[in-house]
């Protein structure tokens, strides 16, 4: 079979099998086969155009509006395809394209594929409409964006049907890594680059930060988790407010980096020298968990405002000292503020949004009920 380049798009690449086929098109051509997505929600552009309300029909049936998270993503997306424009390093998957209508191919005996795309088809994205959006935006941010090529995944001549399972299939059937593997493999954001160089350079956490699970089992040696870590470098860097970030990229000045690692170096050196036996002791202590070490980062957050590397050190060991008499056992003490005992009676550690403003407040607050409560003898504390 012979195309005709006048009756439509045509696109080199490799076909799968009848329904499937892998190529690339320079994101101003994509645009013209896959319109931004987000223009069918518009009710004015609905109102004015058929084809935009075709389109609209079939994103009813295959995909999800942009709301919440996904609406959200758009522009830290586009800035990421910018990014990549100018140089920085990343990688953006496949954009699986969808057609009811079963497109012409021609395929060659040497293996050189293409298919065609009538002129006016509207594509639509079953996986990958994130990025599809965020590329029409980033073409409003840089426009020479537009020149570059994207890898596109068709296809064509399934119903509706079909697509809808796809849909399906492709969300939820993938294995997402979990977010300690996904922040052990981040060399992007800047708190993890802090979370690092305090495992370099701070010796109690030399080789004992585990980057795979996302909570360390009884056998394991490591002493705390890379997203729990993370989670108290955010919280030195933001404050206690940092825990809303979660395992977000947080953004940072470059100016101040420096200064929240050479804080964060100096504040968990002089902590773990006072509290590092609880920070091991995870069956019977709570130091180490995610909700209590997210505060004790906050507790060191004043430190990244102290230029002075004496200064700094000597406030880092005054901070380190007030905690000294801390008593970390897992007892009725911190019910009501790091958790709650079970039914069995087991001390559950609440989450970090949760309680790790509670934890701040009993660490540093003498007025806090809990600041007494959390150093207080065991008997009175029963």
């Amino acid at each position: 079979m012979s195309l005709n380049p006048t009756n439509g798009h045509i696109i080199a690449g490799t076909r799968v099998d009848e329904n499937r086929f892998v190529g690339r098109v320079k994101a101003a051509q994509l645009f013209q086969l896959a319109p931004d997505p987000r223009s069918t929600e518009d009710k004015k552009k609905l109102d004015a155009s058929k084809e935009v309300q075709d389109l609209y029909d079939i994103r009813q049936d295959v995909q999800r509006l942009f709301e919440g998270q996904k609406k959200k993503n758009v522009t830290a997306y586009a800035d990421y395809i910018v990014g990549l424009h100018n140089g920085e390093e990343g990688i953006t998957p496949p954009i699986t394209l969808y057609s009811e209508t079963a497109l012409e191919v021609d395929e060659h005996d040497d293996g050189t594929c293409f298919i065609q795309i009538p002129w006016g088809e509207q594509l639509i994205a079953i996986d990958g409409e994130t990025q599809l959006a965020a590329r029409h935006e980033a073409a409003n941010i840089e426009p020479k964006t537009k020149n570059e090529f994207v890898a596109v995944y068709l296809c064509h001549g399934r119903d509706k049907l079909w697509a809808r399972q796809a849909f399906h299939d492709l969300n939820t059937l993938g294995v997402r890594p979990n977010a300690a593997l996904s922040i052990g493999m981040d060399a992007r954001d800047p708190l993890t680059r802090v979370c690092r160089d305090v495992e370099r350079h701070v010796p109690f956490f030399k080789d004992r930060v585990n980057k795979v699970r996302r909570q360390l089992r009884s056998t394991d040696a490591d002493v705390v988790t890379i997203t729990a870590l993370r989670g108290a470098c955010v919280t030195l860097a933001k404050g206690i407010n940092g825990v809303q970030y979660g395992a977000r990229p947080v953004p940072m000045d470059d100016a101040k980096l420096s200064a929240v690692e050479a804080a964060a170096i100096d504040w968990f050196r002089e902590l773990t020298a006072v509290i590092g036996a609880a920070i091991e002791d995870r069956e019977h202590k709570l130091a180490s968990a995610p909700s209590v070490f997210a505060a004790l980062g906050a507790v060191g957050n004043c430190l990244v405002e102290i230029p002075n590397e004496i200064d700094r050190k000597a406030k880092a060991r005054q901070l380190a000292a007030s905690l000294s008499n801390v008593k970390w056992e897992r007892s009725k003490r911190w019910e009501g503020i790091a958790g709650k005992f079970t039914p069995k009676g087991a001390f559950a550690v609440g989450g970090a949004k949760e309680t790790a403003y509670a934890v701040y407040s009993a660490l540093t607050d003498p007025n806090d009920p809990g600041y007494q409560a959390v150093r207080q003898a065991a008997q009175a504390a029963a």
